[in-house]
Order: C-alpha cells, then structure tokens, then sequence
C-alpha cells in the first residue's frame, strides 16, 4: 500500500457555484465557503479569467453540470434559458445513466472526494427519479 505523504503548501478553495447534491449554492453557502477560505493574497482564477470567460473545468465541475443539467428535466430546477420549469423524464433518466457509465468508467482513477461526489450525486438523482416515477404512477401518468 502506498504511503500517502501530507503537503503543508497546497489549498483547496471551492469555487463552484453548485453544492454536492447538485443544486446551486445559497448565497450564505457561497458566503461562508469564502469566510472558510480567506484569501492569501492571490486573486482567485475567476478574477483573472476575462470578463464573460466560462469558468475553468474540473472533474467535479463536470459531474456538477451533467447532475444539474438532470435536475431541471427531472422539473426540480427551472430551465436556466427559457426559466420554465418542465419534467422531461427520458432525457433525466438519459443524464442519470450517463453518470452511471462515468462513474463505472473512472471507478479507481478519481481522488476520494471526486469519487464521494459522484457516488452522492448519483445516488440523489437515482433517489428523485424514483420519486418522480412514483408520483407519476399514482397520478395515472
């Protein structure tokens, strides 16, 4: 087993504009998640990016956007173009099995916390979906 050596140097700020469960953060999160991060004199990659410049991605930004893109054709979420709140269930379960394969593919390869969001991600949105089907059952639909 290999030997994990700890670096004293290295920060990790979250930046992203989602929370693990996929949904977007309350501003008193994003808030707090800067109170918890205090600058250290470096201006964070969104302040250096161009104005207009889509944020830089990461494995968990990835799942983040694929997990929300599942959110609003699950109707828990509104579209964020047209801000109409529509179920579109093949396209959610589409999306839900698409990180399904991620997952499967990448099983190994992701650091702990990459692999926690995945595993938690996907568990809430297999949860919903299930939900969502029962309620559509018991209304005939």
């Amino acid at each position: 087993m290999k030997e994990h050596k700890e670096e004293k140097d290295f920060t990790v700020r979250d930046h992203r504009s989602f929370s693990a469960e996929g949904g977007e953060k309350k501003p008193q999160e994003q808030a707090q998640s800067a109170r918890q991060n205090p600058s250290d004199g470096t201006r964070p990659r969104e302040e250096q990016r161009p104005a207009g410049a889509p944020p830089d991605l990461d494995f968990s930004s990835f799942v983040l956007s694929l997990a929300t893109t599942a959110q609003v054709s699950l109707g828990s979420m509104p579209h964020p173009e047209t801000g109409q709140t529509a179920r579109d269930l093949s396209a959610a379960k589409q999306m839900i099995d698409i990180l399904g394969m991620l997952a499967g593919k990448t099983r190994g390869n992701l650091s702990e916390e990459e692999q926690t969001l995945l595993d938690q991600v996907l568990f809430n949105l297999r949860m919903h979906y299930v939900r969502v089907m029962e309620e559509k059952k018991k209304s005939g639909g």
